[in-house]
Parts: C-alpha cells; structure tokens; sequence
C-alpha cells in the first residue's frame, strides 16, 4: 500500500499581492512526502477551522513582526511591519492545532506565534530589550549562508532529528525573539549569547519550532530537510 500523502498547510506572508509563499516551504514539503496547501491571512474564524479540519500537519512561516496589541503590549519604536489580520488567524490556528494534537512545524516568526498562543512572551526587540545580543540576528549575507551557531540541548527532540549533533549552524533573519517559555514547552537549543532558537513540547505527535529558516538551505546544507521529514512523517499518523 502506498504511504499516505499528508495535507499539510502553510501560513502565507501579506504582500503587495495578497497571500505570498516563499518556494521553499512548499518544496520541502513535497521533497519530504507531504501535499503543500498555502493558508492565507483571512479573518473568516469558521473557514480556518473548517480547513484545519481537513489538514494532517500545519507549518507556521515566516513573516513580519506580530502585532504586541494581540498580546497585552504597546508597540515600541522598533517595532516593524505588521499584519493583525494574520496575527489573529495564526494564534488562532495555533491554539486550535494544539488543542487537536496536529502536528506543527514553527519557522522564524513562527516559533514567536507558537509560544505567544500557548501563553509565553516575545521580545518585542532583542537589540532595546534583551540581555544583550552580541551576535548579530539579522544576517546581511546571502539566504542561505549560515551566519551563527545553535547549540543544542542533550536529548532534545532537534538533537534526535540531527542524530545526536551538539551544535548547528544556521541562517538568521530575526529581531524579535521568545522572552518567557509557555510551560508547556522545552528549549532544544540556544545561540551563543543565550536567545531561544528551538523548542518542541513532549506528549505532542509532533511540536517544534526553530528560529531560522531550513527550507531555504534545502539545496546548500541538505541535512535540514530532516527537520521537514519528521514533521511530514508525523503528518502520516494524524487523523488515522
């Protein structure tokens, strides 16, 4: 019998076109065994619960800065471009994926939606509000150069999907960043000046997401595409 093909969504960017995906996501995806559905920033609640019905995994991409007023805070200076619309559609689906035990997958901005659904806080700005960057999180360098190091947590599930590597390099595109962990999750890696890079959560079919971006290194640094294989391959399971 032929594997199952999973239905994986997508959250699309708002450009000047509307919904915009970048390749990447989709063909790694594709790459991994799973049919890509992009998920546009609508407002209709009833409609993305109705396709949430329907998807075996959700990928949470990346994008701009998430509107602090969702969250309990007001903008600082250095706060970005914004959509609301997506915001509210994403912690939405974020919230609700949870609930249904989906599988999900947070990229860049992604992982800041998947902690701020679950109750954590963000940096609205890591340079005004962090500790102290002293590594720079924002790369000029080509897309798909690595520009900083993560180190990974022993016996995390990115530990185990990078079989049992201590340390990654990665690309960096990011100026805000996870200030305080929902408790429901684990960090599975930090860079060197100590920001949040990756968290998974335990008794979850599958629930990781990392700050950089693996679907652009899909033809430079190949290895990434395990993050995308375990995701699809928890995909296969859902709704059984």
């Amino acid at each position: 019998m032929k594997p199952k093909q999973p239905l994986v969504g997508i959250t699309g960017n708002y450009g000047d076109k509307g919904c915009e995906l970048a390749e990447g996501y989709y063909l790694s995806v594709l790459q991994a065994g799973g049919t890509p559905v992009a998920i546009p920033p609508y407002s209709n609640k009833e409609a993305l619960l109705t396709l949430l019905d329907k998807l075996d995994a959700i990928i949470f991409s990346g994008g701009g800065d998430i509107n602090p007023l969702l969250l309990g805070e007001e903008p600082l200076p250095q706060l970005r471009s914004v959509c609301p619309q997506r915001d509210e559609a994403e912690l939405l689906l974020a919230r609700e994926a949870y609930r249904r035990q989906i599988p999900m997958l947070g990229i860049c901005r992604g992982i800041q939606i998947m902690a701020a659904a679950l109750g954590g806080k963000n940096y609205q700005d890591i340079y005004t509000q962090g500790k102290g960057a002293t590594i720079k999180h924002s790369q000029d360098m080509p897309r798909h150069s690595a520009s900083h190091t993560v180190n990974i947590t022993e016996g995390s599930l990115l530990q185990h999907i990078f079989g049992g590597k201590q340390t990654l390099a990665v690309n960096s595109f990011h100026h805000q960043n996870i200030k305080d962990l929902a408790p429901t999750l684990e960090i599975d890696g930090v860079s060197e000046d100590g920001y949040i890079e990756a968290v998974h959560m335990k008794n979850h079919p599958f629930f990781l997401a990392v700050q950089w971006h693996p679907e652009i290194f899909r033809q430079s640094s190949p290895a990434m595409q395990r993050v995308f294989c375990s995701f699809v391959d928890a995909g296969r399971g859902s709704h059984a």
